[in-house]
C-alpha cells in the first residue's frame, strides 16, 4: 500500500493529464467565448456610437430644417402681406380708373353746362332710335329749339348770366320730356330733341307746353329776374328718312318760326323730298 508521497502509477498519471487537458481546453473555449462576447460588446458599442452620431447628425439636420422652414414661413408671410397690400393698391387703382373712365364717358356724353346730352352723343342716340324706328316701322319726331334774343342777354348782363339761362333751360327741357325722349345741346343756345314713337300732334302739344313753361319761367340774376322765350321747329319722319334730313327740315321750321315772330312752335308737315 502506497503513501501520499508515492508517485502516481502510469495509468493514473495518464488519466490526470487528460483531465487537466480537458479543463484547459474547456477554459480556452470559455476564454474564446468571452472573446466573442467581448467582440460582440465592442461591435454593439461601436454600432451604438455610430447610431448616436447619426442620430445627432439627423437631429442637427432636423433643427436646421426647422429653422429653414420657420424662415421660409416668415418669408412667405411677409410676401403674402406684401401681395395683400399690392392687391389692395391694385384694386384701388382699378376702381380709380373705372371712376375716371365713367367720368370721361360722362364728360363725353353730358353737356357740363346744361346737363343734357352733348351734340355728338345726342346724334349717336338719335341715329340708334332712327334705325330702331325703321326696323319696327314706327316714326319719330325731331324738335329743333333756339332761345330767342339770347345774344341780348349776353350783351346786357354778361356771359355768366347767359350760362345761367342755359342751365335753367336745360333743366326745364329735361323735365318737360317723357322717359325715352332724347335731348341735347346742339350748339350755343340751340337744342335738339328726338321723340321716338311719337306722332306730330303729340309732339306739337309737348313743344307748346315747353314754350309756355319757358315764357313763364324766370331766372334770378344779381337781384333781378331774366326772362327768355324759345322758338321750336318740328319735323316728323317715318323712319326711312335719313336723320340729317329730318333735322334739316326741323331746322327750317325753326327758322320760319323765328321769322314769324319767335316764341312759337312751327311744324314742318311735308315729308322728305
Amino acid at each position: 500500500m502506497s503513501s501520499e508521497l508515492d508517485p502516481p502509477q502510469a495509468g493514473e498519471a495518464y488519466s490526470l493529464y487528460f483531465q487537466e487537458e480537458a479543463v484547459i481546453r474547456q477554459a480556452e473555449t470559455m476564454i474564446g467565448k468571452l472573446d466573442e462576447v467581448s467582440d460582440g460588446v465592442r461591435t454593439l458599442a461601436d454600432a451604438y456610437r455610430l447610431g448616436y452620431r447619426e442620430t445627432a447628425r439627423l437631429v442637427r439636420i432636423s433643427d436646421r430644417m426647422q429653422l429653414d422652414l420657420h424662415e421660409a414661413n416668415r418669408t412667405l408671410t411677409a410676401q403674402a402681406e406684401d401681395l395683400k397690400r399690392l392687391n389692395g393698391t391694385l384694386r384701388k387703382e382699378i376702381e380709380r380708373r373705372e371712376q375716371l373712365e365713367q367720368e370721361l364717358r360722362r364728360i363725353a356724353s353730358v353737356d357740363e353746362l346744361t346737363g343734357t346730352h352733348t351734340r355728338r352723343h345726342l346724334l349717336e342716340l338719335a341715329e340708334h332710335e332712327q334705325r330702331r324706328s325703321a326696323r319696327h316701322g314706327k316714326g319719330l319726331v325731331v324738335l329743333m329749339m333756339d332761345l330767342d334774343h339770347f345774344k341780348r342777354i349776353n350783351d346786357r348782363f354778361g356771359h355768366a348770366a347767359g350760362d345761367q339761362l342755359l342751365r335753367d333751360f336745360g333743366a326745364l327741357l329735361r323735365s318737360s320730356l317723357r322717359k325715352g325722349d332724347i335731348a341735347g345741346r346742339f350748339g350755343g343756345e340751340e337744342f335738339l330733341a328726338v321723340l321716338p314713337e311719337t306722332d306730330l300732334d303729340t309732339a306739337e302739344a309737348i313743344a307748346n307746353r315747353l314754350c309756355d313753361r319757358v315764357r313763364e319761367g324766370r331766372t334770378q340774376w344779381t337781384g333781378q329776374f331774366l326772362s327768355v322765350t324759345v322758338s321750336i321747329g318740328l319735323a316728323g319722319t317715318d323712319g326711312d328718312e335719313p336723320l340729317d334730313r329730318a333735322i334739316s327740315r326741323a331746322d327750317q321750321a325753326l327758322y320760319e318760326a323765328k321769322s314769324a315772330g319767335r316764341d312759337r312752335v312751327l311744324v314742318a308737315r311735308s315729308g322728305p323730298g
